[in-house]
C-alpha cells in the first residue's frame, strides 16, 4: 500500500501492487487521452451531441457491447454481461460542453466559436470509454456493466430524460457510481462527501416588483419599486442568517436586477432574478414559502405588490452508505488511505443527483491539477484545463470499483 507518494508516482507504484490493473489501464490510456482530446476540439452543447454520441456508440458497439442510442435524446447506453449473474452497475458520464470561448492555448483547443469543454465532460466520457475498453477486453467476471453516456448535464435535464426513456431499466440498475474532474483536488487524489449529500439543490426564481412611478423629484407622489426591492432582497438574507439552522447550507444570491430607463424616473416595475442552493431536502422545502412571505410582506407594506415566480432544478446528490464505502475501500487499496479527502458537499448543481434518488450512488471528484497550474483553473472558466494523467486514476478505480460491486449480493445495496 502506497502512503507517501503523490501525482503520477501513485499510480506507478500499481505496477508492483496491482501488475495486471496497471497494465491494462496503461493499454487505454493513449486512445483516452486521443478521444478525450477529439472531444475538446469538437464541442457540442446540450442536446446537441449528436456527433459525440455517434463516436461513442461506434466505439462501444465495435468493443462488443450491447448499445441503445438516442436515449433521453442523444443518450447512450453501453450494456456488458459478465460471465456469472450478479447485479447490475451503472457507470455515468456527462457529454455536453458550454456555451464558452475556449482560451487554452493547446493543440485541442476547440475550434468551435462559443462553445468548449470548460467543465471537463470530455474527460469524463473518454475515461468512461477507456474504462469501456479494458472490460471489452478483459471481460466481465460477473454483474453486468451498464455505462451510461447523458446528455445536458449542463442545463439539468440530461438525467431526467434518460431515465424517463428507462435508462435505469432493462436491466434494472442496483447500484451506480459517478465522477466529476476537479481542479480543487491534485492529481493522484480523489474526494468524497461524508455528510450523506455531495452537491446541493438548485433552483431558480423571478421576482417582480410593481409600484407606481413618477417624478424621481418628488418620490412621495409615487410607489418605488427600486426601494421596495432593495429592502426586499435585504431582507431576504434574513432566511439565511436568522431563519437558518447554522450548521446547515443554504446560498441565496440575486444575479439580475432589471430596472428603470432614466435616472430621474422612478419606474413602474422592477425585476430580479436569482438562485437558491441547499443540501438538505427539508430545507430545499421551506425555502419558496419563506421567500413569499417576505416579498409580498414588504411590499404591501409599502404599498406595492411583488410576484414570486420558482422553478425547481436539480436535487441534491445522495450518497449511499454501501457504495460510498466500498469506494473508499477501492480508492484505499489501490493509491493508498491519504489519497482520498474527505469534505462537505459542493454548493454546485449536478443532474446525477436525479439518478441518485432513484439508484443508490456514489458520486465522487477525480483530482485534475497536476503540475502545470495552467490546470488549476475553476470549471466554468474559459481557461480550464485537466490533468491528462488523471485519466489514469479514473479508469483504474471505475474499473476496481466496479469489480468489487458486482462481486456483491443485490441485496446489499437495497
Amino acid at each position: 500500500m502506497v502512503q507517501t507518494l503523490d501525482g503520477i508516482g501513485r499510480f506507478e507504484a500499481l505496477n508492483e501492487s496491482r501488475p495486471e490493473l496497471y497494465a491494462t489501464v496503461r493499454s487505454v490510456f493513449e486512445e483516452t487521452v486521443a478521444t478525450r482530446r477529439h472531444l475538446h476540439i469538437n464541442p457540442e452543447l446540450s442536446f446537441e451531441e449528436t456527433e459525440t454520441a455517434r463516436l461513442v456508440a461506434d466505439k462501444l458497439r465495435s468493443w462488443g457491447y450491447d448499445v441503445r442510442e438516442d436515449v433521453g435524446g442523444t443518450g447512450v447506453i453501453g450494456i456488458l454481461e459478465g460471465a456469472a449473474p450478479g447485479p447490475v452497475v451503472g457507470l455515468r458520464a456527462d457529454m455536453d460542453a458550454l456555451p464558452m470561448q475556449d482560451e487554452i492555448d493547446q493543440i485541442y483547443r476547440s475550434t468551435r466559436d462559443g462553445k468548449a469543454h470548460t467543465c471537463g465532460h470530455d474527460a469524463h466520457t473518454a475515461i468512461l470509454l477507456g474504462v469501456a475498453r479494458a472490460f471489452s477486453e478483459n471481460g466481465l467476471q460477473r454483474g453486468t456493466l451498464k455505462l451510461v453516456f447523458q446528455p445536458a448535464e449542463e442545463i439539468g435535464k440530461g438525467a431526467e430524460a434518460m431515465i424517463r426513456d428507462g435508462a435505469l431499466d432493462n436491466p434494472k440498475v442496483d447500484v451506480m457510481a459517478g465522477l466529476h474532474v476537479h481542479p480543487s483536488v491534485r492529481t493522484g487524489e480523489f474526494s468524497l462527501s461524508t455528510t450523506g449529500f455531495a452537491t446541493a439543490a438548485g433552483d431558480f426564481f423571478e421576482l417582480e416588483f410593481k409600484g407606481e412611478g413618477g417624478h424621481a423629484a418628488y418620490p412621495h407622489q409615487t410607489v418605488d419599486p427600486i426601494m421596495i426591492a432593495a429592502q426586499t432582497l435585504v431582507t431576504m438574507q434574513q432566511i439565511v442568517s436568522r431563519q437558518t439552522d447554522p450548521l446547515d447550507s443554504v446560498v441565496l444570491s440575486f444575479g439580475k436586477i432589471e430596472g428603470g430607463t432614466k435616472n430621474n424616473i422612478i419606474p413602474d416595475t422592477v425585476r430580479v432574478e436569482g438562485t437558491v442552493r441547499t443540501v438538505l431536502p427539508e430545507t430545499r422545502n421551506r425555502m419558496e414559502e419563506r421567500m413569499r412571505a417576505i416579498a409580498e410582506g414588504v411590499a404591501g407594506g409599502l404599498g406595492g405588490t411583488c410576484n414570486l415566480t420558482y422553478h425547481y432544478g436539480v436535487p441534491s446528490v445522495k450518497i449511499a452508505d454501501v457504495p460510498a464505502q466500498v469506494f473508499e475501500e477501492t480508492v484505499n487499496s489501490l493509491f493508498g488511505p491519504d489519497a482520498l479527502k474527505k469534505v462537505i458537499p459542493a454548493m454546485g448543481g449536478e443532474d446525477f443527483s436525479f439518478f441518485s434518488e432513484q439508484v443508490p450512488s456514489v458520486f465522487f471528484r477525480l483530482g485534475t491539477h497536476g503540475e502545470d497550474d495552467r490546470t488549476a483553473y475553476a470549471n466554468h472558466n474559459n481557461r480550464f484545463d485537466v490533468d491528462e494523467d488523471a485519466f489514469l486514476y479514473g479508469i483504474a478505480t471505475f474499473i476496481e470499483l466496479t469489480n468489487r460491486l458486482t462481486a456483491m449480493e443485490p441485496s446489499k445495496f437495497e
